[in-house]
């Protein structure tokens, strides 16, 4: 199983947009894919599973001493084939209270528990702190979205001093790409903020940017992909492009090829 971690201490930078829609561009590809929500916004979680449905979460995997269950326990199907989602709570929040080395490995000893996904993408909280360690430690590869906006780079230097230091106990961890989104043709600032970080990242910028699309805000609130929501938009293409580029950098193939109609 491959562990993709999707990161930026920046909120607002699209990373529970890409984690959702990477995840289900490899599901529809046919790679059995799991969400990790470990962000206590839960944005990701509602994305696929309406709150009503939702009785164990990975609060019950990760919070605590006494009681906690199985990752496999708090792990759902969604409505998109080969799709799961193991789904997140504002109790989340107290893995930033776990201060042990041992507890910062549950994320890890979870995954390691669930052996039969191709992938497995983890919606990282938008902050520096112990859940984002554990994710990294977790990990095998890192995806950071950064918005093209003026100050494209706020905090990208520290999340990358974060994955340098966590190569040490997990050395096999490397940074996948950095992701350019809300990219607007039109506006010379996104261009700029592009030029930027290929500059300072020559051979990890990836090829596909994520152009600004309304129908990517609208997707999450009808419990949709942007791949069902709007399946001939600017954002669909934009990630099936980059769930082609992603496989093509792990050089995976894909057991289900993909027509898209029209």
């Amino acid at each position: 199983m491959k562990i993709i971690a999707i990161a930026n201490q920046k909120g607002g930078v699209g990373k529970t947009t890409t984690a959702t829609n990477l995840a289900a561009g490899l599901a529809i590809r046919g790679h059995r894919t799991l969400i990790v929500d470990l962000d206590s916004q839960c944005n990701a979680t509602f994305t696929f599973l309406a709150p009503d449905l939702i009785k164990t979460t990975l609060a019950n995997v990760l919070v605590g001493h006494d009681g906690r269950l199985p990752l496999i326990d708090a792990i759902y199907e969604t409505h998109i084939q080969n799709l799961d989602i193991a789904p997140s709570h504002i109790r989340l929040a107290m893995i930033e209270r776990q201060v042990q080395i041992e507890d910062q490995y549950r994320l890890k000893d979870s995954l390691d528990s669930v052996s039969d996904y191709d992938f497995a993408i983890i919606d990282c909280p938008p902050s520096l702190g112990m859940t984002l360690t554990q994710a990294l430690l977790a990990s095998n590869y890192v995806i950071v979205p950064i918005a093209a906006q003026y100050y494209p780079l706020e905090g990208v230097i520290d999340l990358t001093s974060t994955i340098n230091a966590t190569k040490r106990p997990n050395p096999g961890l490397q940074i996948l790409g950095y992701l350019m989104t809300q990219f607007d043709i039109r506006n010379g600032i996104c261009s700029d903020a592009l030029a930027k970080v290929q500059e300072l990242f020559p051979s990890l910028v990836f090829d596909t940017v994520i152009r600004t699309n309304v129908k990517l805000q609208s997707a999450p609130a009808f419990r949709k992909s942007i791949y069902e929501h709007a399946p001939n938009s600017h954002g669909s293409d934009d990630y099936v492009a980059l769930t082609e580029e992603i496989l093509d950098r792990l050089q995976v193939a894909t057991p289900l090829r993909v027509v898209k109609e029209g």
